[in-house]
């Protein structure tokens, strides 16, 4: 007879040995940073860390942060991110074992000295799946909390064995059999109520297994096991939440700091609960079912066997279907509705189902490939996981390799001030990182304290650390944000590191603007609903845009749309420099564009920054026309200009990925200035997302094609526009696509828009 425990134990021992060299360095995720800040100070209204608080993960946090203090060398926030890795390792470690004892059990096998091969076979699968293999290291609380939720769905699981029915269907449990089922009980309840003081989306992995089992005891003394379970669970969920709620300064700040969290979560996260739709779905189950494999091809053999192993339970063990679905059907309803899907480690409690499932279809197909099956899936595993797991622990996170570059340039240049997007504050406060003179950052509002800074006179040059899917800095003058450097993780690419955040930094070193914006404006959707959020708009009362003053002639751009309905009224739009007019327009409904000329000395005056007010009001009537100005830039008459014209949809914004436009089957782009050759690249998303074939795309400025190409993938177009062409085609070239379709045709939404090409960015430069 093979030696259960050994041969767990050997599992267990090269895991670790597999891993332990491999500890991060730094803190990679704001969850991360949040845990870490939680154990040097313990806040959870603080958000150290956030709430609900993980009181037992940050107690283990601590034990560890003392041991890995002593052995370790280097920053509190290194020493910090090794402990709470060192935390996921030894759950992960732990969970070998557990993992076992839960397949076992459902295999009707709950003898801990017999050996059950497809338990192992199952064990070996989820510890060797892709996104397990990272979790192991990872300083988050996903693994740990696993591990906890195991213990208590093993004590369940031998609880539910042990109620099974004799061979004869005699349901009767003899006095022996009910105390060590009520044992198991007892246990796997308390543990229940602990593993939610690890991490609280426990309870939808063991809560429903404790009322199954429970159920299955009615007429066995199933009263007993209540009062006992029930006590015991009260006791587990008391032992941590006392010190929380104490630690909190009571029940009522804890609600309130728990109250934001959530606020928090459905509004800034991607859930079906909040978007429901067909796509959102089936990208819902792409990212819970195939990116924890992090290869297609891996997960499309695991799934196919998984989609045989429910066909086996249904013919051959439907005893073992209840607490199967008891083990997965909750929680994964709770993922898919609440949890943002794009955070794929959210996705690992159902890699244990996953895997069992696989095995139980490699059984029903041939019972004797089993093991051959189970090695064959976990080498690929593994083969996938290891190069990226050495990459993972071979380079910092783009924060810290940021800093450290910041830090050398200060010695000899030393910026005027630092201002960053509120996702960078903590990082920074984790690395303890200081500077001279540090903007606030409120959420969504940071480029307002950038305004403030430059209003104040203050002429230096400002570092700013941008998230680069965040698009507030369209709010500034692009010719203050060209000197940057984009440092990023190629980790995100995997599809099992979804959701890394923060996973990209771009480090601008910003010059005073030639302008920059207020409240109000337009200029990319997520300024439109901060301006929606904050009643602010050109048709509420004057936008103001903070332009450089100057001698020489300059040029203005405008753009934007009356988003009135057909056949209102026109909005008359006026244009003010220090409050005097200086241009007056009427913008029917729909997309306007306008240049003007900006005399000499008409920007001179006092101070250092001229107001340029914009101001709507109805060009008939007395009711405000609904305006927004969308496009706005303020250069001098040689330096290049463009906008976009005809032809493109509004611009859509989402925080997982920025901001992008869709064009109809004919868009616009305008050149102003003088005709000069520029070259135009275009990021553009594969439109076999959207078509059957491939589109045909040709850009033409003058009646001249310029280029063509028939775009299969998401790539890069670059082409380069003649001067000659732009004189031609007066300053425009047009984008042009075969294939288009209208979101109404398609899901009968009420959205009749005509869209051909999804674009992510546009660049315009003169070569």
């Amino acid at each position: 007879m093979i030696p259960v425990q050994r041969v767990l134990a050997a599992l267990a021992l090269i895991f670790a040995l597999a891993h332990l060299p491999f500890l991060p360095s730094s803190l990679e995720d704001i969850d991360s940073v949040n845990f870490a800040l939680g154990v040097r100070d313990f806040d959870v209204a603080a958000h150290r860390p956030h709430p609900p608080g993980y009181p037992v993960y940050i107690a283990l946090g601590k034990f560890t942060t003392a041991l890995t203090g002593l052995v370790v060398d280097g920053a509190a926030s290194t020493i910090e991110a090794k402990a709470l890795g060192l935390v996921s390792l030894i759950g992960g470690v732990a969970a070998v074992f557990l993992l076992y004892r839960v397949f076992a059990a459902l295999s009707r096998n709950a003898s801990a000295a017999s050996f059950d091969v497809t338990a192992f076979a199952a064990t070996a699968i989820t510890v060797c799946c892709p996104l397990f293999w990272y979790l192991a290291v990872r300083p988050m609380s996903d693994l740990p909390g696993l591990a906890f939720a195991l213990g208590s769905q093993a004590c369940l699981m031998l609880a539910w064995s042990r109620q099974r029915p004799g061979a004869d269907g005699d349901r009767r449990l003899g006095p022996d059999a009910l105390a060590a089922s009520g044992r198991m009980i007892v246990a796997g309840a308390f543990l229940a109520a602990f593993a939610i003081g690890v991490r609280s989306q426990t309870m939808w992995l063991t809560i429903p297994l404790l009322l199954l089992v429970l159920f299955d005891r009615i007429g066995r003394g199933v009263a007993g096991a209540m009062l006992g379970g029930g006590t015991m669970f009260v006791a587990g969920g008391l032992l941590w939440g006392i010190p929380l709620l104490i630690a909190s300064g009571g029940l009522n700040a804890y609600l309130a700091a728990l109250g934001t969290q959530a606020g928090e979560d459905f509004t800034s996260g991607e859930m079906l609960y909040t978007n429901p739709s067909p796509r959102a779905a089936a990208f819902a189950l792409m990212r819970t079912f195939v990116f924890p494999w992090d290869a297609t091809a891996l997960a499309v053999v695991v799934l196919a066997l998984a989609a045989v192993g429910v066909a086996q339970l249904l013919l051959r063990d439907r005893q073992s279907l209840a607490p199967v679905l008891a083990l997965v059907v909750p929680y994964l309803i709770f993922h898919l509705l609440f949890q943002d899907t794009s955070f794929v480690r959210y996705a690992l409690p159902l890699v244990p189902v996953t895997a069992f499932l696989a095995v139980r279809g490699t059984m029903l197909l041939s019972a004797a490939a089993v093991p051959f099956a189970a090695a064959a899936i976990s080498i690929a595993g593994v083969a996938i996981a290891s190069p990226v797991l050495v990459a993972y622990a071979g380079e910092a996170s783009p924060t810290v390799r940021v800093l450290d570059a910041m830090n050398a340039e200060a010695r000899n240049a030393a910026p005027g001030a630092v201002g960053m997007h509120q996702t960078f504050v903590r990082p920074l406060e984790a690395e303890d990182a200081a500077f001279p003179l540090q903007l606030p950052a409120p959420p969504r509002l940071e480029w307002l304290e950038l305004g403030k800074y430059w209003k104040s006179g203050r002429s230096e040059t400002l570092w700013f650390l941008a998230d680069p899917v965040r698009s507030d800095l369209a709010l500034i003058d692009p010719k203050s944000r060209q000197d940057f450097i984009d440092v990023q993780w190629p980790l995100v690419a995997r599809p099992a590191f979804g959701g890394m955040r923060p996973s990209a930094v771009r480090w601008y070193r910003m010059p005073a603007p030639g302008w920059f914006v207020e409240e109000g404006w337009s200029l990319t959707p997520e300024a439109a609903g901060m301006s929606r959020l904050m009643t602010r708009g050109p048709h509420f009362a004057p936008i103001v845009a903070n332009v450089r003053r100057r001698g020489e002639a300059t040029r203005l751009l405008i753009g934007g749309r009356n988003l009135a309905a057909a056949g209102d009224p026109a909005a008359r739009i006026t244009l003010s420099i220090d409050g005097t007019p200086f241009q007056e327009f009427t913008a029917p409904p729909g997309f306007f564009l306008h240049v003007f000329d900006i005399p000499a000395g008409r920007l001179d005056g006092t101070g250092s920054l001229a107001a340029v007010t914009i101001a709507s009001t109805p060009a008939s009537g007395a009711i405000a026309i609904p305006t927004a100005i969308e496009q706005f830039d303020v250069q001098a008459p040689d330096q290049l200009m463009w906008a976009y014209d005809s032809g493109w949809q509004e611009a859509e914004y989402s925080p997982g990925v920025g901001v992008w436009r869709w064009t109809s089957e004919k868009a616009t782009l305008r050149v102003i200035g003088d005709a000069r050759p520029v070259r135009v690249t275009l990021w553009i998303e594969s439109p076999l997302r959207y078509f059957d074939d491939a589109p045909l795309v040709r850009a033409v400025a003058g009646g001249r094609e310029l280029a063509a190409a028939t775009l299969s993938e998401s790539r890069e177009w670059r082409f380069d526009v003649p001067a000659d062409a732009l004189r031609a085609g007066n300053g425009t070239i047009t984008i042009e696509t075969d294939r288009t379709f209208s979101p109404a045709e398609r899901s009968g939404a009420a959205d009749q828009r005509r869209l051909g090409l999804r674009v992510f960015s546009i660049q315009v430069s003169n070569y």
